[in-house]
């Protein structure tokens, strides 16, 4: 009994890890894909703003640590609670996957946040015009 229970609680982990990622890949995906659609938007309205795809602050940006620590948390009380039962040496990979991905999550979170790096804007949009800031000569040269 005691080794189907520690199975099936390594196959919800992992499986529930599994989902998590997706989950995480898929929003990175989708927050890509709407902004490089909305900043090919501006462009054919004549609007270069950089901001669309890199945005001065983003809200929250803290979503891995909060995944982190749910998962760390969820680790250790199972830890806690398959030692406490003493079917730590069945079950130990179930508990053990959520500790270690809640600590990657962590970790994850704190090199993004040391490696993130200012991007210099002007604070405003640019407007392109068609045919500005050319000189006759300019328009000579592409007919």
């Amino acid at each position: 009994m005691s080794m189907f229970f520690g199975f099936m609680t390594a196959l919800v982990s992992i499986g529930s890890a599994v989902l998590i990622v997706m989950l995480i890949v898929k929003g990175f995906m989708n927050g890509d894909r709407t902004r490089k659609e909305s900043f090919e938007l501006a462009l054919q309205k004549g609007i270069y703003d950089p901001t669309i795809i890199r945005p001065e602050k983003r809200p929250g940006g803290n979503a891995a640590l909060g995944w982190g620590i749910a998962l760390l948390a969820i680790g250790i009380a199972q830890v806690i609670g398959f030692i406490t039962l003493g079917i730590w040496n069945d079950a130990a990979i179930g508990a053990l996957v959520p500790l270690f991905l809640g600590i990657g999550l962590i970790i994850f979170h704190v090199i993004v946040k040391r490696n993130a790096v200012d991007i210099e804007k002007n604070g405003k949009p640019v407007q392109l015009v068609p045919g500005a800031g050319r000189t006759d000569g300019d328009t000579n040269q592409d007919q």
